[in-house]
C-alpha cells in the first residue's frame, strides 16, 4: 500500500509523481490539435507516465495528461490499492441508499471533523482565485483529440451546479464543446446532476449560476468521476477519500461557491431555453457521438492559479484513462451480484450509466 498523503492541489500531486518517478515532461513545442492527444494515448498504451506539455503551442500555460491512468498512480493520489477504493464505493452505495443526511453524517462520523467542506475566509487568498483574466478561452492548451471532432473540447471540466430551490451542489464531469471566447456546450443529460439543476432553473425561467474546475487535486478528481449514488456530495466524498475537507470560496463574478484549490475555474452562468449545436465527439467506445442540441455555458471571468497547469484527458476506445477508476470499482462488482441488497444494485445501475 503506498503512503497515505493529503494533496489539496494537482501541482502537489504532480511535484509527488515527480518524485516518485511517474512524471515525465515534454519540453518540445507540441500542437493542442491533435497531436498533444496522440502523444498522450500512445504514451499511456504503453504504460507511461503522467505527462506535462510544457510548450503547448499558441498557449503560455502547460497541459498535464494521463495523470491518473494507472493503478499505481491512483494508488498514490489516495493511498490505498485501487481494489480498496472500489470497496470503498461499495460501501458508500450499500450504507447510503437510499441516501439521508443521518447515514451519511454516521457513515463518515470518524473524519467528520476534517471531511466536511470548508470556506475559505474572506481574508485568506484563495489560490484558484490568485489571478483574474477576461473570457478568452483562446489562451488555454484546450484540445481537439480526434480528426472528425466539432471542435476543441474541455475534456477535463468538473462542473459546479446548486439547485436554485434548495441549494444542493452537485459535481459532474460533461464535455465542453469550445464555440468561441466566451461561450462552450454543455453536454447535459437530463437524468445527471447537473442537467437535472439545469431542467429545474429552466422550468423557472432562471438562468443556471456554473462554475467550472480544471486541474483539481486527486481526490476531487475521482470522486467527481466516480459513480457515487445520486445525492451523495462529491466534495464531502473527496474530503472521505483526502482526509481533509475540500477547501470552497465565493466565485468573483457569480454568488457560488468554488473550489479555492483548483488551477483554473471559469465563472458564468447557463441560460434558459438557448441551444447551440455541440459535437461531434469521438466518445466512449470508439465512435463518434452525432452533433446535437445541447444548453450554452457563457463565461463571465476566469480565474486560475499563478503559473497555473491545466489538465484535460481523451475518452475513445479503450482502454484509455477513464477506465482505471471503473476498473478498480468493477473488480468487486461480481461479488455485489450475489448479494440481495438494494443498495448494490441501484449503484449497479449508477456505474453503468456513468460508463456509458
Amino acid at each position: 500500500m503506498a503512503k497515505r498523503n493529503t494533496f489539496h492541489s494537482l501541482q502537489e500531486f504532480l511535484r509527488y509523481l515527480d518524485n516518485e518517478g511517474e512524471l515525465q515532461r515534454i519540453i518540445t513545442p507540441v500542437d493542442s490539435n491533435l497531436e498533444a492527444a496522440e502523444i498522450a494515448v500512445r504514451s499511456m498504451r504503453e504504460g507511461g507516465k503522467a505527462l506535462i506539455f510544457e510548450n503547448i503551442i499558441g498557449s503560455k500555460y502547460p497541459l498535464a495528461m494521463n495523470i491518473l491512468s494507472s493503478d499505481r498512480r491512483i494508488e498514490l493520489a489516495v493511498g490505498e490499492d485501487p481494489n480498496e477504493l472500489g470497496q470503498k464505493l461499495l460501501q458508500v452505495a450499500e450504507e447510503l441508499m437510499p441516501p439521508k443526511p443521518t447515514k451519511l453524517y454516521n457513515l463518515l462520523k470518524p473524519l467528520a471533523s476534517r471531511i466536511f467542506g470548508s470556506r475559505a475566509s474572506s481574508a485568506v487568498s484563495s489560490p484558484s482565485q490568485g489571478i483574474i483574466s477576461p473570457a478568452e478561452l483562446s489562451t488555454l492548451p484546450i484540445l481537439k483529440t480526434w480528426p472528425d471532432d466539432g471542435g476543441k473540447f474541455i475534456t477535463l471540466p468538473q462542473v459546479f451546479t446548486y439547485d436554485v430551490r434548495t441549494g444542493k451542489r452537485n459535481i459532474g464531469m460533461y464535455r465542453m464543446h469550445v464555440f468561441d471566447e466566451s461561450t462552450t456546450g454543455m453536454h447535459w443529460q437530463i437524468q445527471k446532476g447537473g442537467g437535472f439543476h439545469y431542467s429545474v432553473a429552466e422550468q423557472m425561467n432562471k438562468m443556471l449560476e456554473v462554475a467550472v474546475a480544471v486541474g483539481t487535486d486527486p481526490a476531487l478528481l475521482l470522486a467527481t468521476i466516480a459513480p457515487l449514488p445520486e445525492g451523495i456530495d462529491e466534495a464531502m466524498f473527496a474530503g472521505f477519500l483526502r482526509g481533509a475537507a475540500t477547501r470552497m470560496t465565493r466565485g468573483k463574478r457569480i454568488s457560488i461557491d468554488v473550489p479555492a484549490e483548483a488551477e483554473f475555474v471559469l465563472e458564468g452562468f447557463v441560460p434558459a431555453n438557448e441551444r447551440r449545436l455541440e459535437g461531434p465527439f469521438g466518445d466512449h467506445f470508439g465512435h463518434y457521438s452525432h452533433a446535437g442540441m445541447f444548453p450554452v455555458f457563457h463565461i463571465k471571468t476566469i480565474t486560475h492559479r499563478a503559473n497555473a497547469i491545466f489538465a484535460a484527458t481523451v475518452v475513445g476506445k479503450p482502454p484509455m484513462e477513464d477506465k482505471w477508476l471503473g476498473d478498480a470499482t468493477q473488480k468487486n462488482i461480481g461479488t455485489v451480484g450475489a448479494v440481495d441488497a438494494p443498495g448494490s444494485q441501484r449503484y449497479l445501475g449508477v456505474l453503468r450509466s456513468r460508463l456509458s
